[in-house]
């Protein structure tokens, strides 16, 4: 008995790294398209500047498979650790799906968009990202 339980402890101290690393940190370069979940922050490889997916506010888009007069918008939280301060931002889309910080420039979409008649739950949203240097 005591052979089989050292034989499976690794295998499960293997499965929990797994898990962790999924809800880690990821690392992204300047341009590279990343996307996180809800909790999930990214690094961005030599920039002092990580952001983190902190909560999805508000997501009033029009359904598909539904007529609606307006085609409503998403908001995300997000926060900003850039030179060892934490800012927050709210990225509200469908304005440009784009935002400004510091000399960044921050491309977004939330995703999945609504379907009619299907909630979304807040473990299935994703917020995709890229992030540029501001052109002069």
């Amino acid at each position: 008995m005591r052979k089989q339980v050292l034989w499976i402890l690794p295998i499960i101290l293997i499965l929990l790294s797994g898990c962790i690393n999924q809800a880690g940190e990821i690392k992204a370069a300047l341009g590279e398209k990343f996307t996180l979940a809800i909790g999930q922050s990214a690094a961005i490889t030599g920039e002092n500047l990580e952001i983190r997916f902190v909560e999805v506010i508000g997501d009033s888009r029009c359904p598909q498979g539904v007529q609606c007069i307006w085609a409503g918008e998403a908001s995300s939280h997000i926060e900003i650790t850039y030179a060892d301060s934490k800012y927050q931002l709210v990225l509200t889309q469908p304005s440009d799906s784009e935002a400004e910080f510091a000399s960044y420039l921050i491309r977004f979409n939330l995703t999945p968009y609504p379907v009619a008649g299907k909630q979304i739950q807040d473990r299935d949203y994703r917020l995709e990202l890229q992030i540029e240097k501001k052109t002069s």
